[in-house]
């Protein structure tokens, strides 16, 4: 009876096993050749193009696919001469054009991973801009052009002062106050989300010096508040992220940039979220109703498989 038990379990285990083994079905198929949302970043010796989201039937999904398809995607879209739309704040800002995909045929592999059975494909790019560049900077492209937006309602000009009152009613209905606002952290700027329409104002606060005391030790307070006037009556709070306490257990999220991807005349808001000693996700938010909900959350893993532990 010991032995029936003993290779019933060992029989279990390998099912399990088995099961954990297979990759998840994919997303889409990489031979209907959907647009695809890319991240470029790096500086301007090393820039790099990675697939970050698909557009399928006018949605924005996370790309899932085996090993097969996510070399199938490279030699889809990575063919070097491919050229590339880049945007900044929801604007047309110039091209990339791949040099270098990511598993050339007789050559090594543009990355690899310790420990890592397959790896999230990217491109080696030449970028053709004229933003000005930071050290190291980040775009947004796609693999199909979008239309210029039209014309925005400047900002307010008390832009700082109306963001301010944002963040305090977003502290407020946490039963925080004005002093949880660290001037040297706290941040305001604009984004015009929709083409002829008041633009979305964004109140940030993210500490520097959160975990000062150790590895994620210490309090601190974190916010991403927007804030939308959709009926003409005055900003108010429609979208809140905040938390306080100890620095490890805090979800930080900051804005990565915005652009519309389903085509509906509005801008989807891709957002970093990260904990300490945490993966990064990557968050995007739609307006609907006045106010911005989180349509999609995945992971930022350059690691898509684990190679197998002995």
């Amino acid at each position: 009876m010991l032995s029936i038990l003993a290779l019933a379990a060992g029989c279990d285990k390998a099912k399990k096993e088995s099961a954990d083994d297979r990759p998840p079905p994919p997303s889409f198929d990489v031979a209907t050749k959907p647009p695809l949302v890319f991240q470029v970043f790096g500086t301007t010796d090393s820039t790099r193009l990675v697939p970050i989201a698909a557009i399928i039937d006018g949605a924005v999904k996370p790309i899932i696919l085996p090993e097969s398809d996510w070399r199938r995607l490279d030699s889809t879209y990575f063919q070097p001469g491919s050229q590339y739309p880049v945007y900044r704040d929801g604007q047309p800002a110039g091209t990339v054009t791949v040099t270098r995909r990511m598993w050339e045929p007789d050559s090594e592999p543009l990355y690899d991973l310790p420990g890592c059975r397959e790896v999230r494909p990217m491109a080696a790019v030449a970028l053709k801009t004229s933003v000005p560049l930071d050290p190291a900077f980040e775009f947004l492209s796609l693999s199909v052009a979008r239309p210029s937006m039209a014309a925005a309602v400047s900002a307010p000009k008390d832009l700082a002062a109306t963001a301010r009152t944002l963040a305090l009613a977003a502290l407020k209905a946490e039963q925080l106050d004005s002093t949880d606002i660290d001037t040297a952290s706290f941040s305001a700027r604009a984004m015009h989300v929709s083409g002829g329409s008041k633009p979305t104002l964004v109140a940030s606060q993210v500490d520097a010096n959160a975990g000062d005391t150790g590895p994620g030790a210490g309090h601190t307070t974190h916010f991403l508040v927007f804030g939308d006037d959709i009926d003409g009556k005055g900003y108010q709070v429609s979208y809140r992220h905040l938390e306080s306490g100890e620095a490890r257990a805090v979800e930080f999220q900051r804005m990565l940039d915005h652009l519309d991807l389903t085509g509906d005349g509005t801008d989807e808001v891709f957002l970093e979220s990260w904990r300490y000693a945490g993966t990064n996700e990557l968050v995007l938010l739609a307006r609907a109703s006045g106010k911005w909900h989180e349509m999609l959350r995945v992971p930022q893993n350059w690691c898509v498989r684990e190679k197998k532990k002995k």
